[in-house]
């Protein structure tokens, strides 16, 4: 198993063909997807397809979106990680958890950990953050750290907020 980071609440470590049925519970939450993407719970085939890309993106990048385990038992309750280069020209950080969760700064904790990844072990020159306007949580937590502000674009008919971090030679 392949651990990136870890500490009290929380494993961040590469996600496994095993752990589609926990990741599966949670993106079926509605109020956990709700600002991810369309905003849709995804679909036992959505979820292996996921899992297959971040497989695949281990390989051809060294990153992609990771499994949130509990230290306890490893049981996934969460992803997060980097989106590689694709529609967007730099690394787009992402991170959704389960609702049980909520509220005690796990959030923070976590995108402050896929900070310092980004800057110190895969040192992007950027990193993207997308943030639905209306999830001002998330708009605090990236404020926080350091993310910049960069426009606010239309997707999927929603207004998102893009945040641009500079790494660590910028």
């Amino acid at each position: 198993m392949t651990v990136l980071h870890e500490e009290a609440g929380f494993r961040l470590r590469h996600l496994r063909r095993s752990d589609a049925e926990d990741l599966l519970t949670v993106t079926s939450d509605p109020d956990v997807v709700r600002h991810v993407g369309d905003g849709s719970t995804l679909t036992p085939a959505l979820v292996d397809l996921w899992i297959e890309r971040s497989l695949a993106n281990y390989v051809a990048h060294g990153y992609g979106t990771f499994a949130l385990g509990d230290p306890a038992d490893d049981r996934l309750f969460g992803w997060a990680g980097f989106v590689p280069p694709g529609a967007e020209p730099v690394p787009e950080i992402i991170y959704g958890f389960e609702k049980a969760r909520w509220g005690g700064g796990l959030g923070s904790r976590i995108a402050l950990a896929l900070v310092r990844l980004a800057r110190e072990q895969f040192r992007f020159p950027l990193v993207l953050a997308t943030v639905d306007e209306a999830n001002h949580r998330s708009c605090r937590i990236v404020e926080r750290l350091g993310f910049r502000l960069d426009a606010v674009v239309m997707e999927d008919g929603v207004p998102v907020r893009r945040y641009l971090l500079s790494g660590p030679e910028s």
